[in-house]
């Protein structure tokens, strides 16, 4: 069986956002995200989990924080092993 496709997205998660990481969700591929608004990112790591039954990385960071950056695509390397696709948005 071939390995799940993991996407990346990273920035603030809107509605525009969010609709992206559906649609990789409900194609079996592995979520990674990072959001300023932990609250935000909570709810939608629990939904996408809920909903299309993926695993989902949420870190609560800032986009424009270099460290922040290096922590989280550290930790998606050691979660996933890979990255498939990355949505960059800049705040």
């Amino acid at each position: 069986m071939a390995k799940a496709k993991v996407c990346v997205l990273t920035g603030s998660t809107g509605a525009k956002e969010y609709s992206i990481l559906e649609k990789h969700a409900s194609q079996g591929c592995n979520i990674a995200f990072m959001d300023k608004n932990k609250d935000m990112g909570k709810m939608i790591k629990e939904e996408l989990e809920n909903v299309y039954h993926v695993p989902v990385f949420f870190f609560h960071g800032d986009i424009g924080s270099e460290e922040d950056r290096d922590i989280f695509f550290a930790a998606v390397k050691e979660i996933f092993g890979k990255t498939d696709y990355i949505i960059c948005k800049s705040e």
